[in-house]
């Protein structure tokens, strides 16, 4: 659809922005539940014009430490492509969000969707800079969004097979401030 392609325009060029380090930009301890319904609330227009089910599994709530707005790029990124694939090939479109705690000191966020398989081939380049699966993609986006992730300590994967392809995402909690001792 043509709103597809313009949101997608505006997306790459918000990326582009984004790549532009803001100077005295600094890192904020944030609640990643927040930012994940925040990024559904932007996408929203575009997962219901695509009939799109979210499932979450978001169990508890999850601190990170970082920059919001490049963490929100990664998701919106991660969740758009999900949309936009969705659009073009299933009637009953999901997309997956989990997340969990991994040795009480990362956040396992889990981004899936019943989309066709990426081929292994593809999937070997993915992350790459200007490997684009769509006709209008800039290509930018998973590699912007790998970078992104590995700024922040984290790791950024995927993995595809038929009905099921699915982003792992692994960012350092934010520490608990220590609690006071009492006897």
């Amino acid at each position: 659809t043509n709103e597809l392609d313009q949101l997608n325009f505006r997306i790459s060029q918000f990326l582009l922005l984004s790549k532009k380090e803001i100077i005295g930009k600094e890192k904020t301890r944030f609640s990643m539940n927040h930012m994940i319904e925040e990024v559904l609330t932007f996408l929203y227009p575009s997962i219901l014009d695509a009939n799109v089910e979210i499932i979450k599994k978001i169990p508890e709530e999850y601190e990170i430490i970082g920059y919001q707005d490049e963490i929100r790029q990664v998701l919106i990124n991660i969740v758009f492509n999900a949309v936009d694939v969705l659009s073009q090939y299933r009637d009953d479109p999901i997309i997956k969000i989990q997340s969990q705690k991994v040795n009480g000191t990362h956040l396992k966020l889990k981004i899936a969707n019943n989309g066709p398989a990426i081929p292994d081939s593809m999937l070997q380049s993915i992350f790459e800079p200007f490997v684009t699966t769509k006709t209008l993609g800039t290509g930018l986006g998973l590699f912007v969004s790998k970078e992104i992730i590995e700024k922040h300590k984290g790791f950024l994967a995927c993995s595809s097979v038929q009905d099921c392809t699915e982003f792992v995402i692994l960012l350092p909690l934010a520490k608990e401030a220590p609690r006071p001792v009492t006897s």
